[in-house]
């Protein structure tokens, strides 16, 4: 009797330890350090990189297409993509007057591209031929000042045209030095295009 209860006590610890769930004490093998590190630095949640690439590619080929079509629709001037400067009807109206007209300073770019082109052969130029040389500085001062009196007389009159359309108590602040710029501007550069043609001034 006393063999058959030691036996049975026996087998009920065993079970008991086996059926006892291992933690960090004596009954496991102490981790190393390097294990432990590695344990804590896992993330919990997995990384993008990890869930593959094939997401990843799909958005960023997504997001380009969606940054051409929104750069095309600002460039054909639809206010829903254009910047805060260009917003609103009488910055689109002083677009439009400024691309009905010839602008002089959209030819000051190109001349002073070829000024500054002249300007590494000056010195020679100005020894083989000084009339040439003072022929082209003298025609870009006076493109120079005749841009700016025509980019000053065009400003009054938009804002004066302006007021007209719009009322009285339209707010023109900015609005010469917007248009100016983009009169400076060579015509197939202008951000948004130019939607009407010379000549075709609004009303």
């Amino acid at each position: 009797m006393f063999g058959r209860r030691k036996t049975t006590a026996e087998t009920t610890a065993v079970e008991q330890s086996s059926a006892r769930p291992e933690g960090p004490g004596k009954n496991r093998p102490t981790p190393k350090r390097k294990e432990a590190e590695a344990a804590r630095k896992q993330p919990l949640v997995p990384s993008a990189r990890a869930k593959g690439s094939g997401g990843s590619k799909a958005a960023r080929q997504a997001a380009r297409e969606e940054r051409v079509r929104a750069r095309e629709r600002m460039m054909l001037g639809d206010e829903r993509y254009l910047m805060v400067r260009d917003r609103g009807p009488v910055r689109r109206f002083a677009r439009d007057y400024v691309d009905a007209r010839w602008n002089l300073g959209e030819l000051l770019l190109p001349v002073m591209v070829i000024v500054l082109a002249l300007s590494f052969v000056g010195s020679g130029l100005q020894k083989t031929n000084p009339a040439l040389y003072g022929g082209t500085l003298a025609v870009t001062y006076t493109l120079v000042v005749m841009s700016a009196a025509d980019a000053f007389l065009m400003g009054q009159r938009l804002k004066r045209a302006v007021r007209e359309k719009f009322g009285a108590d339209t707010d023109t602040k900015g609005l010469t030095w917007y248009a100016v710029m983009r009169a400076f501007q060579i015509r197939r550069t202008r951000v948004p295009r130019p939607t009407v043609k010379r000549g075709e001034h609004p009303v």
